[in-house]
Parts: C-alpha cells; structure tokens; sequence
C-alpha cells in the first residue's frame, strides 16, 4: 500500500509486485484505492465480493457500489461518500456507517475508512479506503434487540397480569370480609332473635302449663322462631355453599330449568292465579343446580313481592348480546358470547336508588319488611351470576313492577 508522503517508487514493483499483490489480494477486508479524482485504481476479491460487480478502473469513481445509501435507506450521491470527502477534504473519514447495494438488488451494511495520501508537496495524490462488511453484526444487535423487546413486553405482560390477578383477589377479599361481617351481623342480631324468643315464651310457658290452651299458644310461637331460625341457617349453608366449585359446568337447557321451577312453585302460582309466560330460552354452560337456584329465586321474588290487588304477571325474555353491548358491559369478556335473560314482573317493585341495596345479603328495604323471607334470596342470585362470570342488575319504580336483567356466558371461560 502507498504510504502517505513516501517519495519512493511503486511497492509493486520488480520480484515483489507479485508478492505485495498476493497479499492485497487474501486481504478478508475489503480495500481499494482511488486518484485524487476519485478513479479507482486498485481493489481486492474481497472489495469485488462486497460490492457483487467487478468496477471498471479509471471510470468508477470513487466507490465500485452499484448504489450508495444513508443508514435511513435514503440514497447517497457518489460524490458525497466518504471517500469522496476524504479526497476532497484531505482527510480521514472514519466510522460514518453506509449501505451499499449490488446489482442483484442486496444491500449490505458497511463502515468505510477512507484515508487521504499526499505526496511530498502535502498534495492529495489518492486515497485508500477498507470497507468492513457489518452486516451480520447488525442483523445480530437487531435480533437481540427485538429478544429484548420480546423479552421486556413479555415481562410487562406477566407483570400486568399478575397485577390484575392481586386486584382480582384483593375485589375477593374485600368481599369474603364484607360477607363475614354481614355473617356476623345475622349471628349477633338475626339468628339471636328466634333464640331469644324461645327463651322468652319458654320462660312464660313454664308458668302456664296449667293452661293448655295459652301453653299451645306459646309452643307454637316457639316453633315459629325455631322454625325462623332453621330457615335462616339452611339459606346461610346454601349462600355460603355457593363459593366452594366442587360442581363441573355442563350443557345446561334454560327451558328445562324453568319447566322444574315451575312445577317446584305450582301450589304459590296457583294460590295466586300467577300469569307466568316466557319465550324460548337458550342452552347455556352452566351449573345445572345454581341455574335452579336462579331461576327459583327470580320467579319466587316476583310471586312474593305481587300486589295485593293484582295477580302476578312475569314474563321471561331472552336476547344475544351484541359485540358494541358485550365491549360496553363492564365486567364482561369481549372474547365470548353472551344471552340477556330478562325477569319482568308487575309486582310492587322499589326505588331504583335501592337497586344496589337489594342484592345484599339480609338487606331488606323497610317496607318490604312485612314480607316473608331472609333477603338472602337475591343475594344468592348475584353470587351465582358472578360464579359464572355475567352480571346481573334490576330496574324498578315503586309501584311499577321490576325487571331483572340477567347476562350469562353461552359458554365459560377456561
């Protein structure tokens, strides 16, 4: 190679031109040299390889690349690359990454080094320039790259899920300790009322068992509190039943469903020559028994809450749900279908500010108090709405009747 201001002859010159030219030539890296007018004089196997054309000395100037390209795929005019600049500038351009293309359309990622040689005058006479192929090294820090943004969306993904997961069980938590509370509340003051009216009329009953008929009176009120007391601690077992999934969902037919409800409910619906119509109803996914529960605490609502004047009307509709519904429910998952079963009554309905209220267990509005029940029944059918991941809600007026809405999964979820 030619020195920078070395007033000497040719290296390749005599018995050691061809031995300087053999070692130019087994160069791994690319090397060629130009005039000062940027002609290339000079080039390697290696040079020829990179560029795929072999250039025509003393035509091709400054660069044998078929085209030149800035690393944002924008092209490069010849007499901007850096050899040029070096040639024109007098001096060494180093690590201004480029990309060339061959004439089979490839492009190949390369760091030039150009360098400027002068002559004894401090003129620039040519230039020799070392183009590194690092292609492969980017290709290499792309694919690390996109595994480290694998990596950290996968990482971000594990994060955000378990983040949700301690919500979800934080939101459980939260309302397993909100239902000890209220088990408390039923412990302290609900189930203490029967016994404390069985020790009461137990007291009076000793003295007058010289009566029969007072001490049948007070026998009987006795049996009505523990009657309560039963009924209380059977609804408690049912409810608290609910959160242990021992139970396999399965094909479950609404129609069936309601056909037992039904026939479990036919004494109460003819006692109050009950109206109770309905459309045909899907084939859902579910738990047999809690779709039972549902339904029997739907139906047995509206039958218990009719108007005194009035015979009880319930109709049962069914509808899918749409997409734009589905994506707009909270609570809902956009992946599955869904059907709106909907349990409208004329019964005495309530004050929509209580719609919340009611689906807690043992809150009973007050003018509802001289009801029968344990107001455990609604509780009931939200905990089994959301064991199987739907939603329900109730729209009512006093006086008006009510419409339970019911969304459930024709599926779930694994």
């Amino acid at each position: 190679m030619v020195e920078s201001k070395r007033n000497k002859s040719d290296p390749f010159e005599g018995e050691s031109e061809h031995h300087y030219h053999e070692i130019f030539q087994r160069l791994h890296a690319a090397i060629y040299t130009c005039d000062a007018a940027g002609r290339i004089k000079l080039y390697n196997q290696a040079a020829v390889a990179l560029w795929g054309r072999m250039p025509e000395p003393g035509r091709d100037l400054w660069c044998g690349s078929w085209k030149i390209y800035y690393t944002d795929g924008t092209p490069m005019p010849l007499d901007e690359c850096p050899m040029a600049i070096a040639l024109k500038e007098g001096r060494a351009v180093l690590g201004h990454e480029i990309i060339v293309e061959r004439p089979d359309g490839s492009r190949r990622n390369v760091l030039p080094h150009p360098e400027p040689i002068f002559n004894m005058a401090g003129e620039v006479v040519e230039g020799v320039n070392m183009l590194v192929d690092i292609t492969e090294h980017k290709k290499a820090q792309q694919a690390l790259h996109e595994k480290e943004e694998q990596y950290r969306a996968r990482l971000e993904k594990e994060v955000e899920e378990r983040t949700l997961e301690l919500r979800r069980l934080n939101k459980e938590l939260e309302k397993t300790n909100n239902e000890l509370e209220q088990f408390a509340y039923v412990a302290s003051h609900d189930l203490q009322e029967p016994l404390r009216k069985i020790q009461v009329f137990a007291g009076i009953l000793e003295g007058q068992l010289h009566d029969p008929e007072k001490a049948a009176w007070f026998l009987g009120k006795i049996a009505a509190s523990a009657e309560r007391m039963m009924t209380l601690i059977k609804d408690l077992l049912n409810f608290s039943r609910l959160g242990v999934k021992d139970e396999t969902p399965v094909s479950v037919d609404l129609n069936g469903v309601l056909d037992h409800v039904k026939n479990d409910l036919e004494l109460i619906i003819q006692e109050k020559q009950a109206m109770l119509n309905n459309e045909v109803l899907p084939t859902i996914v579910a738990i047999p028994l809690q779709m039972h529960q549902l339904f029997y605490n739907l139906v047995s609502n509206s039958l218990k809450f009719s108007g005194k004047e009035t015979s009880p009307e319930i109709t049962i509709r069914s509808r899918a749900l749409l997409p734009q519904e589905i994506a707009a429910q909270p609570g809902l998952d956009p992946s599955l279908e869904y059907v709106e079963l909907v349990f409208r009554d004329n019964g005495i309905g309530f004050d929509q500010q209580y719609a919340e209220q009611i689906f807690t267990i043992f809150q009973r509005l007050n003018y509802r108090q001289s009801y029968p029940g344990t107001g455990i029944g609604l509780a009931l059918c939200r905990k089994i709405v959301i064991n199987h991941h739907g939603v329900i809600h109730a729209v009512s007026a006093e006086a008006s009747g009510a419409a339970f809405h019911v969304i459930l999964p024709r599926t779930q979820p694994r």
